[in-house]
């Protein structure tokens, strides 16, 4: 059993743990690699009839392996972000993806299944799935599963990208609906969403055993604050998903002009004022004077507080809008040293979580590793703003550690080299006294071995990674 210490802190006891792969897989031999381009045709499946990128797939000798194939299908916010990133080499696959996510779009509202009218699904699994089977029989779940904040927003800015190519795409018609009217739908979910207590959109669960952090950080440990205490659930808003509302409000600004309706819920100029009221919450709620917080969220007697975690999470404000302009210059530049200060920035890439924090756990899901395709995003946000050698600082070492592995991981581990470069079991710890939860945590666990968006980071990196030069 290979487990280390840095994963496990004072005070936990491990309830069970597990060997899941022995250091002699062929996993871990880097000549074993299929190619880029096996590996964007293996990742490739259907869904509603169209060709789509899943969120992960597996290598034959490892379809019976313990905690493998769990994410073989269609993930809302993972398989447009891979769309995204595949669209030198794939360009229909974004087109794709919004239309079978389009297709099954929120129409209801339904707790069991999180639905809610104009959402866009987290996961849609068919009904005979094996998986989808074990969620439903381990709580009450129903597909598709709707637990996601973020994907309704990638979607719709997915769109505008779509309609800059193709115009008349407002107008295509899937399952009934065109996606113009989809958009409208999807415009008034956000507004809904953004009328709430801190004036931003949280992630709310309505199903109990839901997923608690309904963005792409959504394991239940990965929000905190600066002493390891876990936030409120519920009224967490996580600082990217500012970024991702602002962008998708001035794409809906954009499309109010190319699809004339009385039935959206704003104008253009409307739209651009609540873009703009977003923004300034930013920066008057998660900046901290001289870095940002990782979230913000309330306390126990209700009051609004930042997170005051350095975590990689504010990279994606590089990778959005929403800090254009020369009056933003210093957020961009104190947030570019942030990531690539060496407890975000490690030699396997951008941590999930600093190394000096005391949550940080190299091994942890979003706790510590280094997830590819997060470093990916911050990479771009760098070039795109031209900080090219902190750019050039993340993208290498992403290169150099997926080239150092036999598969394309979801993440690896924080520590590498020190340690291996995953990690090879599932340990599972009683949750400290202060986390006030019940059951156990999940500590560290290996990653999917061949992820959807480690293939498409990869993609990216191929093109960019070694030219220096953005989208």
């Amino acid at each position: 059993m290979i487990h280390y210490k840095e994963d496990l802190k004072p005070g936990e006891e491990i309830i069970s743990s597990q060997q899941i792969l022995d250091l002699s897989d062929p996993i871990f031999d880097p000549t074993t690699r299929p190619s880029l381009e096996e590996a964007i045709a293996m990742i490739i499946g259907k869904q509603g009839g169209y060709e789509i990128p899943f969120a992960s797939v597996t290598l034959k000798r490892h379809n019976e392996m313990a905690n493998q194939n769990l994410f073989r299908c269609l993930f809302g916010r993972d398989a447009l972000l891979i769309a995204d990133l595949l669209s030198v080499h794939r360009p229909e696959l974004l087109r794709n993806v919004v239309l079978a996510l389009g297709a099954v779009q929120g129409k209801n509202e339904v707790d069991a299944s999180e639905e809610e009218f104009g959402r866009i699904a987290h996961e849609v699994r068919e009904v005979d799935d094996p998986r989808a089977l074990e969620i439903m029989g381990e709580g009450n779940w129903l597909f598709p599963y709707y637990g996601a904040v973020d994907a309704t927003l990638i979607w719709v800015k997915a769109v505008s990208t779509i309609v800059g190519k193709e115009p008349t795409f407002l107008d295509f018609v899937v399952n009934g609906e065109s996606i113009g009217d989809r958009v409208i739908d999807a415009s008034t979910w956000m507004l809904r969403r953004l009328n709430s207590q801190s004036g931003l959109i949280e992630s709310y669960r309505k199903n109990p055993q839901g997923i608690e952090n309904q963005v792409w950080k959504d394991s239940g440990d990965s929000y905190m604050h600066k002493d390891g205490t876990l936030a409120l659930q519920n009224t967490c808003s996580s600082i990217e998903t500012v970024a991702e509302t602002y962008d998708a409000l001035i794409t809906l600004s954009y499309l109010v002009g190319k699809f004339p309706s009385e039935r959206w819920p704003m104008t253009s100029e409307g739209f651009q004022a609540e873009a703009k009221r977003v923004q300034r919450k930013l920066l008057d709620s998660f900046w901290l004077g001289d870095r940002f917080a990782l979230a913000i969220a309330r306390n126990e007697k209700g009051e609004q507080v930042p997170l005051d975690s350095q975590a990689s999470n504010q990279g994606r404000l590089l990778d959005s809008a929403i800090l254009d302009g020369d009056e933003y210059a210093l957020y961009r530049k104190a947030i570019a040293q942030a990531i690539t200060h060496p407890r975000l920035l490690g030699d396997s890439g951008l941590r999930s979580l600093a190394s000096d924090h005391v949550s940080y756990r190299p091994g942890g899901y979003q706790t510590g590793s280094a997830w590819p395709m997060d470093g990916v995003f911050a990479a771009r946000g760098l070039l795109r703003y031209g900080f090219t050698q902190e750019a050039h600082e993340i993208m290498s070492r992403l290169i150099k550690t997926i080239e150092a592995f036999g598969g394309y991981p979801e993440y690896f581990r924080g520590d590498y080299p020190l340690h291996t470069i995953i990690t090879t079991s599932i340990i599972d710890a009683s949750w400290l006294p202060s986390s006030q939860r019940a059951g156990y945590n999940r500590v560290a666990q290996p990653p999917q071995l061949f992820q959807g968006w480690t293939v498409g980071a990869y993609a990216w990196l191929s093109i960019h990674g070694r030219t220096g030069h953005a989208n």
